[in-house]
């Protein structure tokens, strides 16, 4: 079986080199050196912050862009990862390996049990039940005060660690958790680009705009849409196992669906389907809130402001707007 896609649809080798998406991360790795001199620790964690969410958001698009799913119970798998993590830390210590394999595992299956319930629905109704389930997530940890710490959280958690068997090095410092995270993020995003050129990934797109076609070639749509899901899951649940480690903290806020529409938000300001304008979403996004709420408590109206205009101006985001200026065409086109 075979399907025709157009070329705009997924990514080729040609498309990536053409956009140079690539020389994103090589610059993010030039500021990894330029923070260790000039960045404090503070600036460091919230620079940390930002690729850590920047890859949730990626995971993200994964769904909308590619599949045209949009999840309101995504931040399911980065908080209940977090959580998972942080609870592992809490009695096993918080290895950098163990925390990663724990998040992405719980990350996948918790989208693995969101997938078993929502994955036969589409559009309104994908979005309403991903809601649901996500906020029947958010109840338990809420609600589990002896495990989860309920309304407070768990707070003061064992430092993240690396052991290279000769040593141990730990990586609470500003500078080694904003490494980790740009690792991290590179790597996700390589997994992302992977799997959208893999043949999964080009038929995730084609249950996104020929979903007839699909099935009278007999292709399992909830299936491709599921295994999209769990992907997506996994690569959520890896960024939310570093993410308690930014702060020592970890609340249930990060699982509630707010924080699923923040997400959200950041995609669409960066760009659907783009992958790496999930980074520049993220940074925007909590540039402002960083920024604006040491001014004033409604930083809310200056986010609001910029998603309303980016969607006016630069309908698919500030990478196709950008784009736009240097290949001549409108951003709506680009």
């Amino acid at each position: 079986m075979s399907l025709i896609f157009n070329k705009s649809d997924t990514f080729t080798g040609k498309t990536l080199l053409q956009d140079k998406a690539v020389f994103i991360f090589a610059g993010l790795a030039a500021m990894t050196a330029a923070a260790g001199f000039f960045g404090n620790d503070y600036q460091l964690r919230f620079l940390a912050e930002i690729l850590i969410f920047g890859t949730a958001v990626l995971s993200l698009d994964l769904l909308v862009g590619f599949g045209g799913l949009v999840s309101l119970g995504h931040a399911m798998f980065f908080g209940g990862a977090a959580y998972a993590a942080a609870l592992v830390a809490q009695i096993f210590g918080a290895d950098l390996f163990v925390m990663l394999a724990t998040g992405t595992i719980a990350g996948a299956v918790l989208a693995l049990i969101m997938g078993i319930v929502v994955m036969r629905t589409i559009a309104l109704f994908f979005l309403i039940l991903s809601l649901i389930v996500g906020q029947i997530g958010w109840e338990i940890i809420f609600n589990w005060r002896d495990v989860t710490g309920g309304a407070d959280g768990l707070r003061g958690l064992p430092p993240l660690t690396l052991h290279l068997g000769f040593a141990t090095l730990e990586l609470n410092s500003g500078l080694g958790l904003f490494a980790v995270a740009l690792g991290l993020g590179l790597i996700c995003w390589l997994a992302a680009v992977s799997f959208v050129n893999a043949p999964i990934g080009r038929a995730l797109v084609g249950t996104r705009e020929r979903v007839l076609r699909m099935n009278a070639l007999g292709y399992r749509i909830p299936r491709i849409r599921l295994m999209a899901l769990v992907v997506s899951g996994a690569i959520a649940g890896a960024a939310g196992s570093l993410f308690p480690f930014v702060n020592q903290y970890i609340g249930p806020n990060t699982v509630h669906w707010t924080t699923s529409a923040m997400m959200i938000i950041m995609l669409v300001i960066g760009g659907v389907g783009s992958l790496y304008g999930a980074f520049i979403g993220a940074a925007v996004y909590l540039g402002i809130q960083n920024y604006v709420s040491s001014y004033t408590d409604r930083w809310q109206l200056v986010v609001g402001l910029i998603f309303v205009l980016t969607v006016m101006i630069m309908p698919k985001g500030i990478v196709a707007g950008v784009k736009s200026l240097f290949t001549g065409r409108s951003s709506h086109d680009a």
